[in-house]
């Protein structure tokens, strides 16, 4: 039986707890309708979300591995979009081994805490470009160019056509449905072209940073080819920063509404680690997986899948499973430890950037609520500007009210 629940309307997105709950009730793996993709299973549960991901063998990200299936990017799709849709998030094990292998050592914890001083000047600046330009659209002038601009830094990019680069990014991120999404073609082609670019620059000795590791990384005796390349810095940037501005955005929002756990924050920011992994469960700001396929017909968490089903997991129902988390309703940032929350995926598609969200995330609240320490949300949250993106939970705008410089100096 085909179930019915709109996961991307404002309602939805004002308040996801009842729809999250009923999807449980409904029961732990159910067959639900999505726009563009038609019937398609949804783990619900927390027990089901984390067998989906840690299950490689029961299911693929690639359908060409499943017998008599097809690739999960179609043929029709433009050029550029299947080089793109190549990543390491549509790979199986080998493919995906063999490109993680070749990532992995500077996304590491350590490797990231050097990158902390780097994030903090960056966020500071954004903060003074927001003050000089008197801008009071958080979104807009400072969660979404942040990731951005971290990236950027890390990878070292270069050359005259950095900005536009990261405005194509932005472009591309806030795309909503197919049309709009192919609208953006000529402005891929561009960006994917100022990528190469600047591998070749990297290969030249002409650039420093993460782009040069990354075109010289080597495990046992393997290179990426520069079409991986490519994907890879896309990925690096699409997936990345989708996720530090949800969670910042949602984050900020969800602080001034608990106004006794921010101070509490205020008053001791060694509490920003567990404060963000309260946010990243409380908020999803990646509410789902794309689509696995089923490899055999198999009985998972008593739904009945067959060869070459479909199936995604839904995240933010796993973080506010009860049988998990208690009050998982209720924000609390002194939340048992460690968090258990799956806002990060798992298995062998466990998030590459999880400790650079992580450290932005710390980053860009102190920083923020430091120089604004009485920073307000004046929006009701029933007239926000939410993302209608299936699977995703954030703002496309979030206007803020704070004291800037010269209102402190007429004070």
């Amino acid at each position: 039986m085909t179930h019915k629940f709109d996961l991307q309307s404002v309602a939805f997105m004002r308040d996801p707890f009842p729809t999250l709950a009923a999807l449980r009730d409904t029961g732990s793996v159910i067959e639900i309708k999505v726009p563009l993709m038609g019937r398609v299973w949804l783990a619900t549960s927390h027990a089901a979300v984390t067998d989906m991901l840690k299950g490689a063998d029961l299911f693929a990200s690639d359908g060409r591995n499943v017998p008599g299936g097809k690739s999960t990017v179609p043929r029709w799709m433009p050029k550029n979009l299947r080089l793109l849709g190549e990543n390491m998030l549509m790979m199986d094990d080998p493919d995906h081994r063999r490109l993680r292998k070749l990532v992995d050592a500077p996304f590491l914890a350590r490797s990231i805490t050097a990158y902390r001083p780097q994030i903090a000047t960056l966020a500071d600046g954004l903060l003074d470009r927001m003050e000089a330009e008197g801008n009071r659209d958080i979104v807009n002038g400072y969660v979404r160019a942040l990731p951005l601009l971290v990236i950027c830094e890390m990878l070292g990019l270069g050359g005259d056509d950095k900005q536009q680069f990261m405005d194509w990014t932005d472009q591309m991120t806030r795309s909503v449905g197919i049309w709009t999404i192919l609208r953006t073609m000529p402005a891929l082609g561009r960006m994917i072209r100022y990528i190469r670019s600047e591998i070749a620059a990297a290969r030249n000795g002409e650039r420093e940073g993460l782009l040069v590791d990354l075109v010289n990384a080597e495990a046992d005796g393997d290179r990426m080819s520069e079409d991986e390349l490519v994907a890879m810095v896309a990925i690096l940037f699409f997936a990345g920063h989708e996720t530090t501005t949800h969670l910042v955005s949602t984050g900020i929002a969800t602080l001034c509404a608990h106004p006794d756990q921010l101070a509490a924050l205020q008053a001791d920011w060694s509490l920003a680690a567990p404060a963000v992994e309260e946010l990243m469960r409380y908020n999803s700001p990646v509410q789902m997986t794309k689509p696995r396929i089923v490899r055999a017909d198999i009985d998972f968490h008593g739904a009945q899948l067959k060869r070459g089903d479909r199936i995604m997991a839904c995240l933010a129902s796993a973080n506010s499973d009860p049988a998990v988390f208690e009050d998982p309703e209720v924000f609390d940032i002194w939340r048992e430890r460690p968090q258990r929350h799956a806002g990060f995926g798992g298995g062998i598609h466990l998030c590459l950037g999880l400790h650079l969200a992580r450290a932005e995330g710390q980053i860009a609240l102190e920083r923020l609520f430091r120089r604004w320490p009485d920073l307000r949300v004046p929006q009701p949250i029933a007239d926000r500007d939410w993302i209608p993106r299936l699977g995703l939970h954030g703002y496309r705008s979030l206007p803020i009210e704070m004291e800037m410089p010269a209102q402190r100096e007429a004070a």
